[in-house]
């Protein structure tokens, strides 16, 4: 905010002629006054406007200006809203206290000094001016971090294609040799050189996955389904995977009911956790993927019986770009993450090394925080 630019003053009283009187007291700081004179009208004002300083006056027909004010300070975006309580008919210590209790920031009694008046309003729009210049620098420093990320994703991103890419283009090579200048070990050559370029673009297949999961986090919409019945089909899913790779892969709990849920992208968290449990158990093992309801939760775990994490990772693994995998993007930890912060969740991690890992994704249920879509 530009600290000339004017802020808006809301004046609030059902008598006109004390509402002049303000004005007048007020003009002198060369701010923008917006006068009400019922709690209805002031609530309009409040919706259609941003207000720095509330000046209100407590006894008011209909609506008063203890009700009005608490019914101010239930709106999220005027919670820190400074509001001067005005009465010339409560003026005990008690009434006050009462003021303070609602949400004051300061109780004058009529009559009060026009020169105290106006040098308390002063001091809390110099106030608001602060908070929203704090605000601005936060902004823009989340941006700037915002747009570092993003140089560091893309920078990842091209390192991470030119690796296969570069697989692709070589297996090409060979396979045109082989076309052109075959030999009796031409079949076996042409079989492994298409095998690597389909694990390669399966490879690409998934980094594109990864961004295009980043990308849409910020559009997620929930919807409120089964979540154990999506547990099930996505378990059976990945099953085949997990038998070629030597891993018993079992689901337990499943009737965890309903839950407010992005299918698509809380099915991509929990397949990198499980991916990643698949990598930590090249020799086979045991990967279980399990729901359990509390009364405000649902808590998904993905645990395995592979090598474990050291405990001096277990602070980074979350961190974009950072990976302890060969060949590894280090992005899946952190779609997982970001995926279910969109979910209004929170994702932990227990490990032992030589023993394995546990991921925990925790849920609120449905109607708990967070945009849901119902429709």
């Amino acid at each position: 905010m530009d600290e000339r630019e004017r802020v808006n003053i809301l004046l609030v009283d059902d008598d006109p002629a004390k509402l002049l009187s303000y004005e007048a007291t007020l003009s002198a700081l060369g701010e923008h006054l917006i006068t009400a004179r019922s709690g209805n009208e002031a609530l309009q004002h409040l919706l259609n406007n941003e207000i720095a300083v509330i000046v209100l006056d407590v006894q008011m027909p209909e609506l008063d200006g203890f009700a009005l004010a608490q019914l101010i300070r239930a709106h999220p975006r005027y919670q820190e809203t400074a509001i001067i309580f005005l009465s010339a008919v409560f003026l005990t210590p008690q009434d006050q206290l009462r003021g303070y209790d609602y949400g004051a920031v300061d109780y004058l009694t009529v009559p009060f000094m026009p020169e105290l008046f106006r040098a308390k309003v002063r001091v809390l729009v110099e106030h608001y001016r602060c908070r929203q210049q704090l605000a601005l620098a936060q902004r823009d420093a989340q941006r700037a971090q915002h747009f570092a990320m993003l140089g560091r994703l893309a920078a990842g991103l091209s390192h991470e294609i030119r690796n296969p890419l570069g697989a692709v283009f070589l297996h090409i090579d060979i396979l045109d040799d082989e076309f052109h200048h075959p030999s009796p070990e031409s079949p076996a050559q042409i079989d492994q050189a298409l095998a690597e370029v389909r694990t390669q673009l399966a490879r690409l297949d998934d980094l594109v996955q990864d961004y295009l999961s980043l990308v849409r986090v910020s559009e997620i919409k929930r919807t409120p389904q089964d979540l154990g019945e999506a547990l099930q089909a996505w378990v059976s899913e990945w099953q085949p995977l997990a038998t070629t790779q030597g891993v018993m892969l079992r689901l337990g709990g499943v009737h965890v009911g309903c839950v407010a849920f992005h299918p698509n992208s809380l099915r991509r968290a929990l397949w990198n956790l499980v991916q990643n449990a698949l990598d930590a158990m090249p020799q086979g093992g045991l990967l279980t993927v399990a729901g359990q309801r509390t009364a405000t939760q649902v808590h998904l775990q993905v645990q395995d019986t592979g090598s474990g994490i050291p405990a001096t990772q277990l602070a980074t693994i979350f961190e974009p770009l950072h990976t302890t995998k060969p060949g590894g993007t280090g992005l899946g930890l952190y779609i997982v993450q970001e995926i279910v912060a969109a979910h209004s969740g929170k994702v932990t991690v227990e490990s032992v090394v030589g023993q394995g890992s546990t991921f925990t994704v925790t849920l609120p249920l449905s109607g708990a925080e967070g945009p849901v879509d119902k429709r």
